[in-house]
């Protein structure tokens, strides 16, 4: 407490000693740090930032708000351009005014906005109300209304009233999460400054916004976990696809198949309990994200599963560390599911049990990448089968085999759910290319393209195009803008790097627009039709080279960088304009700094001088001096 004390009386001291104040440039929209001259008051940073209006440009007069605010709102008006110093923690909440379900839902957002703050030297008062149909905090749906109005105006007496309208808990928490950006604390003088008068009308363009994380190549613990949560809902992502399961570990605890994770995890500590998993749901669900479970199969499952022999139901996984590797698998160590063992498909559907009964989300991703022929081809019992099926051992019979088994999983699936059509969710692979993806009924799966959108080298470009002719719904992945563990030194094979290289930038990141790609590639669907088609999209954290003392510095800022793309999907504009990364990158590195005050911390973007002078450092070309 003294220490807290003496930093407190410190911040409140150094802006009388401090040289320095803070300047808008109202012809660049920038605030930049300055000598203070003579007798010049002080101004800090954020009540600059939140001040500064340009004068020049087109939009005459545009809100300063959007340089402070991520992902960008989709409109916003009224602002006055002035702050005012307000005590956050000391907020006046007048609840819900349209009624009173989900009070306690409501009431719950409000005190998590006023931890992120400290106790501060206010000059007006702020009153804060909702006007929300349903605070009800359900699970997260497709047919979720993500959209909110936030209103912050001044009365007479100079207090600030903000409100914020939304028709769900999951609007509100939107609008409570930009209100939360619209009030800046400053460590200089110790005062939190709020705009005061503002409009912002706001709803995503994609429904389907996320990260796919993997914690089966290295565990995760729940903290870490939490953090990720913690960023993802700062950003106003609402999916977190968790890739449960791999060929290297399991560590989900099945409360009916318990030897899964006693055989699959990596140690009786490395594991996520019926218990921790609930406490992580809920921990999601508080801050509108939903959380999609993925069993990986029928490739990518080995240890685990290979406690069947000893329990009298045979192998149910084949190829398990087998070596050489490269024969049978993609990346050690290889295990594949033995899809003609019968004794499998109880198992997958209790698995399947367990998954529903752990998680909320009405979908299960499945799996379904990186089947390897040749691991199936040299198990004789596995060609013993296909051959009193009538199927040859050639590319087409092994696929009659994994659409065997397809099948067999989602039949499973409708029994778990008592569903006639589950929702599930499939990896692009071979049987999503050309005529074969017809062996997937279009309403029955979504498939996630992890595939190249720039290189048609192995079809990739070809495989998004075919699919989104015929009609199936896609969520993107595009492992050459979208995939986070590219661009680090190879672990496996030869080579100095890893296969997905080179590093993929926030900057590659942030332009990753679908919609500019499909009129690129002149795809034959209508802009209603992509619009219908493309759910949205994942960045994928794959981690056998991450864990949990680097996996923040390498999910943000690049999946931030996403979630803009996801929420606002701007046009592409010209270099500077919206739409651009180079507009994008002062409020990205200016959302970074405020994320890391927040307690999730991120890869540092640039120098802390350019925080403190907007627009500074542009993008020139660089004048090499030999």
């Amino acid at each position: 407490m003294i220490i807290l004390l003496s930093l407190l009386t410190l911040h409140s001291s150094v802006s009388g000693d401090f040289p320095y104040t803070w300047r808008c440039n109202t012809t660049a929209s920038a605030c930049t740090r300055q000598l203070k001259v003579d007798d010049e008051s002080f101004t800090p940073p954020s009540k600059c930032k939140l001040e500064c209006v340009s004068t020049a440009k087109e939009d005459k007069g545009a809100p300063s708000a959007t340089r402070v605010l991520w992902p960008r709102p989709k409109e916003v008006s009224g602002n006055s351009g002035q702050a005012s110093a307000v005590n956050m923690r000391d907020l006046s909440y007048n609840g819900n005014t349209q009624n009173n379900v989900g009070a306690s839902e409501l009431d719950d957002l409000v005190e998590d906005l006023k931890l992120k703050y400290s106790h501060s030297d206010a000059d007006v008062e702020l009153n804060f109300s909702f006007d929300v149909e349903n605070g009800t905090l359900i699970d997260f749906t497709d047919t979720a209304d993500e959209s909110y109005e936030l209103t912050i105006s001044t009365d007479e007496e100079g207090n600030v009233n903000a409100k914020v309208k939304a028709a769900s808990y999951f609007g509100a928490h939107h609008g409570v999460e930009t209100l939360s950006q619209l009030a800046l604390s400053d460590t200089v003088d110790n005062r939190t400054y709020i705009v005061n008068s503002i409009k912002i009308v706001d709803s995503p363009y994609y429904s389907w916004r996320g990260l796919s994380l993997d914690t089966s190549r290295n565990y995760i613990s729940t903290p870490v976990i939490k953090k990720i949560l913690d960023g993802l809902a700062a950003a106003k992502m609402n999916t977190l696809h968790w890739h449960l399961s791999d060929s290297h570990s399991f560590p989900f605890v099945s409360k009916t198949v318990p030897k899964m994770s006693e055989y699959g995890a990596y140690l009786p500590d490395k594991t996520y309990t019926p218990e921790t998993v609930k406490d992580i749901v809920t921990y999601a669900k508080k801050r509108g994200i939903r959380i999609v479970p993925e069993l990986d199969a029928p490739a990518h499952a080995g240890y685990g599963w290979q406690w069947g022999k000893a329990a009298g139901k045979g192998d149910l996984v084949v190829c398990v560390g087998k070596e050489p590797w490269t024969d049978y698998c993609l990346e050690p160590p290889c295990g594949q599911m033995n899809v003609a063992n019968e004794e499998l498909y109880p198992v997958l559907k209790d698995i399947y049990q367990d998954l529903k009964d752990s998680f909320p989300s009405e979908w299960l991703h499945m799996g379904g990448d990186e089947v390897n022929f040749d691991c199936w081809k040299s198990e004789t019992s596995i060609i013993d089968f296909m051959e009193s099926k009538g199927w040859s051992s050639d590319v087409g019979g092994f696929m009659k085999l994994w659409d065997y088994y397809q099948q067999r999983a989602y039949e499973q699936l409708k029994e778990v759910t008592s569903e006639d059509k589950p929702k599930a969710i499939l990896w692009s692979s071979r049987m999503t290319t050309g005529e074969e993806i017809l062996l997937l009924n279009k309403e029955n799966y979504v498939i996630q393209f992890w595939g190249s959108t720039e290189d048609d080298t192995e079809g990739h470009v070809t495989q998004l195009k075919n699919m989104l002719e015929k009609g199936y719904k896609v969520i993107m992945s595009n492992h050459n803008e979208l995939y986070l563990d590219c661009g680090f030194g190879a672990w496996v094979g030869a080579g100095p790097n890893n296969w997905c290289s080179p590093f993929k930038s926030w900057h590659q990141v942030y332009m990753s627009d679908t919609r500019e790609w499909i009129k690129e590639q002149e795809v034959d669907i209508t802009e209603a039709k992509a619009k219908e088609l493309i759910l949205g999209g994942e960045t994928a954290m794959w981690t056998e080279q991450t864990s949990d003392s680097d996996i923040l510095y390498k999910v943000f800022p690049r999946t931030w960088a996403y979630a803009e793309r996801l929420w606002s999907n701007p046009a592409k504009g010209k270099a500077g304009e919206v739409g651009s990364w180079e507009e994008a990158e002062e409020r990205l590195s200016h959302f970074a700094s405020l994320m890391k005050s927040r307690g999730v911390p991120s890869n540092t973007m640039k120098p802390e001088y350019c925080l403190q002078n907007d627009g500074s450092v542009f993008y020139q070309k660089v004048k090499v001096v030999p």
